[in-house]
């Protein structure tokens, strides 16, 4: 039976931190994070200035691509820690990394929460780059594992993004392909940082989740995997 009059009373209210509203995801790097975000308390406090004439309004979106280039991303799909990357270059050509990442949710939060982060980070993601194609791991969901649903769920979220925001419909690859294809189905994530690492020249790489989210780019790129349509 429905309760039309339930008990509310004793319930804590929850307020938002911020005084403006509504917030969106930012993209920033790490470095500058506390200090992006100390300084947009001050803002929404007051003790700053929120208009922005026009003379001092943002640029014109970057474009990352030049003629006959391609823009790739690539997706290693999680609920709890999504990679991401940026590949471009000519099909005749070694690509060269843009870009690379995490999309991270609180494991404590209700799953609808998250997958609103994944959706909202994301399609920043894709406003910001406009990639070309979309490559994305296909992952192998066991019918009996608990977290089952959760993974489908978010690739679902993965899919209406990059359709909605580029209309582009992702190449898909088993870990066993795109793992070959740097030279070992087996490789594991250090393994796999380390060959993206030599493969692309890269001085550092900050997270072994993003050099997976590379090595799919990259398989992508080089024409492995089906269209998912």
């Amino acid at each position: 039976m429905p309760n039309f009059n339930p008990k509310t009373d004793h319930l804590s209210k929850l307020t938002s931190k911020w005084q403006h509203q509504p917030t969106k995801a930012l993209r920033v790097p790490e470095v500058l994070l506390e200090e992006v975000e100390a300084y947009a308390r001050l803002l929404d406090q007051g003790r700053g200035d929120l208009s922005i004439s026009a003379k001092n309004k943002p640029p014109p979106q970057q474009s990352y691509s030049s003629q006959g280039e391609k823009i790739w991303l690539g997706i290693r799909p999680s609920l709890r820690q999504l990679g991401w990357s940026i590949l471009k270059g000519r099909g005749n050509e070694h690509p060269i990394v843009v870009d690379y990442g995490l999309i991270e949710t609180e494991a404590k939060s209700p799953l609808p929460q998250r997958l609103v982060e994944i959706e909202s980070d994301l399609t920043e993601l894709v406003r910001q780059f406009q990639p070309h194609h979309v490559a994305l791991e296909k992952p192998f969901i066991n019918a009996n594992f608990a977290s089952g649903s959760s993974s489908l769920q978010a690739l679902g979220v993965i899919n209406l993004v990059v359709y909605r925001q580029c209309q582009v419909f992702p190449v898909l690859l088993y870990r066993a392909t795109w793992k070959s294809h740097l030279g070992s189905p087996k490789a594991d994530q250090r393994e796999v940082a380390e060959t993206v690492q030599l493969l692309f020249d890269l001085k550092r790489l900050t997270s072994q989740v993003g050099s997976e989210a590379i090595a799919i780019a990259y398989a992508g790129f080089c024409g492995l995997g089906i269209s998912e349509k």
